[in-house]
């Protein structure tokens, strides 16, 4: 299934492609690969080659988020298929554009996008304990606690979002 475009008033949404790469890897800075655990940007490019091959097969809702003041590639927002892994959402935003509002206006574009696309009535994330802005962002915008996990690197929150 092929995926839109979603446009909010802070930013755009568009689906992955090959064409995006350069530009995510520029923003994919050092302080965000090190709060998602990544240890390279080769690993990322494989995962990013990965993931648009699930996207292909219409199994992954993956974005790139561009502010729309500058048109400018600033960050990911995805929700896997929930047969696929134990959490769902992966996102990340340039650290430059935190606190203004853009992560929880592509949260809101990219749920709703899900939700009306999917029979699901829910989605999880999951987020390390150390990692409280994170935490924060997503309560913020609804997601309610179900527990807490043993990640790769230490304890995680479990979160979910239901469908409004």
């Amino acid at each position: 299934m092929k995926r839109g475009v979603l446009e909010g008033k802070l930013v755009v949404l568009k689906p992955l492609q090959k064409s995006f790469f350069s530009d995510y890897l520029k923003m994919f800075s050092p302080k965000v690969k090190e709060l998602l655990h990544v240890s390279s940007q080769e690993s990322e490019l494989e995962y990013l080659e990965h993931r648009l091959q699930k996207q292909k097969e219409g199994k992954t809702f993956f974005y790139c988020i561009f502010d729309k003041k500058e048109n400018k590639l600033i960050g990911a927002i995805e929700i896997r298929n929930p047969d696929e892994t134990d959490s769902q959402l992966y996102s990340w935003l340039n650290e430059k554009y935190w606190g203004t509002g853009i992560y929880q206006e592509a949260l809101e574009l990219i749920s709703r996008e899900y939700f009306s696309q999917t029979e699901e009535k829910l989605y999880n994330a999951n987020v390390d304990v150390t990692n409280v802005r994170s935490y924060y962002a997503l309560k913020k915008h609804g997601f309610i606690d179900s527990g807490i996990k043993k990640g790769s690197f230490g304890n995680q929150y479990r979160l979910i979002l239901r469908k409004k």
